[in-house]
């Protein structure tokens, strides 16, 4: 989209009906050991999880420790709408001091990843990998 001398981008990325591991529920949830239990932050290894006789819930107590191998009950559908990219960049090409700097072209860009994320499935980002969000500045000119 150009308006003027202002140019903006923005990248987006869907997915409807495809099916993800969800890890977070496996590992965090349903399989933390006894030694992990203080340093999970996920509310779900707590609260929805078996409690008392007759609970009727997705997890296992938390008290029981033995491993739970991996079914298809970790397999969720990933349905999911995300802000990949978005970049504003001003044009001064036509600006008169352009001119007086010697300068047939100047352009100034910011530009940031990962803006947002909806997804069906609740899971934890960046434990295994640093998650980040980057902005990134350019100046493009032309002599």
């Amino acid at each position: 989209m150009r308006v003027k001398e202002l140019t903006a981008n923005f990248n987006f990325r869907y997915s409807l009906g495809g099916y993800d591991l969800n890890s977070a529920l496996f590992s965090k949830v349903e399989n933390i050991s006894g030694n992990n239990i203080i340093y999970n932050q996920d509310k779900r290894a707590l609260y929805d999880r078996w409690q008392n006789p007759g609970d009727i819930s997705e997890f296992k107590g938390i008290s029981l420790t033995t491993k739970t191998p991996i079914s298809s009950r970790f397999i969720q559908r990933n349905n999911y709408f995300s802000g990949e990219s978005a970049r504003l960049a001003w044009d001064f090409t036509k600006s008169p001091w352009i001119k007086s700097l010697g300068l047939r072209d100047l352009q100034l860009s910011v530009s940031y990843s990962d803006l947002f994320r909806i997804s069906t499935i609740r899971q934890e980002r960046g434990v295994d990998y640093p998650y980040q969000r980057a902005v990134t500045m350019g100046l493009s000119a032309q002599f």
